[in-house]
């Protein structure tokens, strides 16, 4: 990123106090649930469309093909980017997959993926003042793409195992090799 970009990318994760309140006052009202489950028809045509793209039967990556692509088309598409725009956004605005629930002394086995779990609260969204007001959209996005991948593609299989991001603070996922 161009360093006179850096300035403009500060977020809300990193304001507290009295600054962080205001701009969360003025913003929290579009992520409700209510209002985000709004966005389900067009976040569903932007999964088809990411999944449409993918051949079946040879190895995809779902980090690098769905994953990473889709918060980034659907914020696109939220603020009015066009289509044709969206490959460059993709660019600037990388997604990250991780989980902050893997401590083993909170929860079973904690690096097998277990949909079902139920052992404690999730921080993957932080808590209080700081829980991401994209929490919603993220939780809606995944339920859409988890759900249209699995009916469109039952057999899914892996290609070879995962790799992972090296980093220490989360479990990332840089690769996720697949056959549909």
């Amino acid at each position: 990123m161009p360093d006179e970009y850096v300035p403009y990318m500060r977020t809300m994760r990193e304001m507290d106090g009295a600054e962080h309140a205001r701009l969360g006052k003025l913003v929290a009202p579009a992520f409700t649930p209510r209002r985000v489950a709004a966005f389900a028809p067009r976040i569903g045509r932007i999964v088809d469309g990411l999944l449409g793209a993918l051949p079946s039967g040879e190895p995809v990556d779902l980090v690098a093909d769905l994953a990473r692509p889709l918060p980034m088309d659907v914020i696109c598409e939220l603020v009015g980017i066009p289509e044709a725009d969206r490959p460059a956004w993709r660019g600037h605005g990388a997604a990250a997959l991780g989980s902050a629930n893997r401590d083993p002394r909170a929860f079973t086995d904690p690096d097998r993926l277990d949909l079902a779990r139920d052992e404690a609260a999730h921080l993957g969204y932080a808590h209080g003042p700081h829980f991401c007001l994209g929490a919603w959209p993220a939780r809606l996005q995944v339920r859409i793409a988890l759900t249209a991948l699995l009916r469109r593609s039952p057999g899914l299989a892996p290609a070879k195992a995962p790799e992972r991001m090296p980093d220490p603070g989360t479990w990332r996922l840089a690769s996720l090799p697949v056959v549909l």
